[in-house]
């Protein structure tokens, strides 16, 4: 199992990723201007779940399942700090199989998250 976080995640949220599963940055690889497109084939061709706040990837016309292997989007409020959004990550994974995020379409949310499989 593997994540890869978008240039607009906190790069202090590959820490919590660390304790669960292998996590790479879009600054690791060079990808912190990336468009949209060159990160969700940067995550594809490393199999790995895309982790992003922009929810432009929970669109499955313009990102069908078939083009990734998963994509968990972090719908919060554009204030939260890096403390704040890793606090939330760190509950998310420790109340979630993360198996279950592979080929879906997760959508967490402050004290709640959904799944969609497709």
């Amino acid at each position: 199992m593997k994540f890869f976080l978008d240039a607009c995640m906190p790069y202090s949220s590959k820490e919590v990723f660390k304790r669960f599963a292998e996590v790479e940055h879009a600054r690791d690889v060079g990808l912190a201007r990336a468009a949209d497109k060159e990160i969700i084939e940067y995550a594809s061709r490393h199999k790995a779940v895309l982790v992003s706040k922009d929810l432009e990837f929970a669109n499955i016309i313009l990102y069908p399942i078939n083009l990734h292997c998963g994509v968990t989007l972090l719908r919060l409020p554009s204030c939260f700090t890096a403390r704040q959004i890793n606090s939330i990550l760190e509950e998310f994974l420790n109340s979630v199989d993360i198996k279950e995020l592979i080929n879906s379409v997760t959508i967490v949310e402050s004290g709640r998250y959904r799944i969609r499989k497709l």
